[in-house]
């Protein structure tokens, strides 16, 4: 009878275990998917930062766009530093590509924290094909209605944060006590 009941209690304690790290590993599930939204957030507000700089740079120092890019790049923190020396040194280069398409693709190598799920936002890759036009003051009215989209974006994505981090948060712990409703 006794090696009856050690068994018993050492298959439950092995489920009680089971199943507190199935809550733990779901509801950890939970706390990262609003973790990575959180972080999208911060990358796309720093991104709209950038694209401040730019039209500032265009609209009172007048350089090309490659010494834009430089003079930004310089000020710039690790991996938008990278992005933008690449995309300088590009435009510095023959122009086989369109700007529009070196912006893109040059954003895919270097920042792939901007991208949502595996997919870009259009918002990122516009301001290329803004930047392609000639006209400086045209570019500048142009920029100043990206960003107002852009801050448009970013505070949607802000009120969409805090709901679905808790939405993760509780189907994580719902989907966790499921699990281990169905195994006991």
């Amino acid at each position: 009878l006794f090696p009856y009941t050690t068994l018993f209690r050492s298959c439950a304690v092995q489920k009680l275990v089971g199943c507190f790290l199935i809550l733990l590993a779901t509801t950890g599930a939970g706390w990262m998917y609003g973790k990575e939204l959180r972080n999208y957030l911060e990358e796309l507000s720093h991104f709209r930062r950038i694209i401040e700089q730019i039209k500032g740079e265009l609209l009172y120092a007048g350089l090309p766009l490659s010494e834009i890019f430089y003079n930004i790049a310089s000020r710039e923190k690790e991996p938008y530093e990278n992005w933008l020396m690449d995309l300088a040194f590009q435009c510095q280069g023959t122009q086989e590509k369109r700007f529009a398409d070196l912006w893109t693709d040059t954003i895919e190598k270097d920042l792939p924290e901007l991208k949502w799920r595996g997919k870009m936002n259009p918002l990122i890759c516009e301001p290329g094909e803004l930047l392609e036009i000639g006209d400086r003051e045209g570019v500048v009215r142009l920029l100043e209605y990206h960003l107002k989209r852009l801050d448009v974006e970013i505070e949607k994505r802000t009120a969409e944060t805090s709901e679905k981090k808790k939405l993760g948060s509780w189907l994580g712990a719902a989907g966790g006590i499921f699990l281990v409703i169905l195994l006991l």
